[in-house]
């Protein structure tokens, strides 16, 4: 298992590169974007809410949407990217389910 300062940094870079993204490509201003404490929350104008959070126990980030439901990613160093077992990538699982829920497109 990674070393939980690794974990932290890994995580925290990805949070906040997210926060940035996201608040660029909302030029229309329709997402609320909240990063604190370890989770990103980003409400939609239907109130509808995507969360990336910290789960440091096992190392993850877990995201909740309204589409995928509760998916728990772990990081590759190999492809330096959270993914699930599957090989699905959060970056892109989240940016796809973004544009569908509100029109938003991101590229994490």
């Amino acid at each position: 298992m990674m070393q939980e300062t690794h974990y932290h940094q890994l995580a925290d870079t990805w949070l906040a590169h997210a926060q940035d993204a996201l608040e660029e490509a909302d030029a229309k201003g329709v997402l609320d974007i909240d990063y604190a404490h370890g989770s990103l929350t980003i409400t939609l104008e239907n109130g509808k809410v995507l969360l990336v959070s910290k789960h440091t126990p096992s190392r993850q980030l877990w995201l909740s949407s309204p589409i995928s439901g509760g998916l728990h990613f772990s990081y590759d160093e190999k492809k330096a990217e959270w993914v699930l077992a599957d090989g699905c990538v959060l970056a892109e699982l989240l940016a796809k389910e973004l544009q569908a829920l509100s029109g938003v497109v991101v590229t994490l």
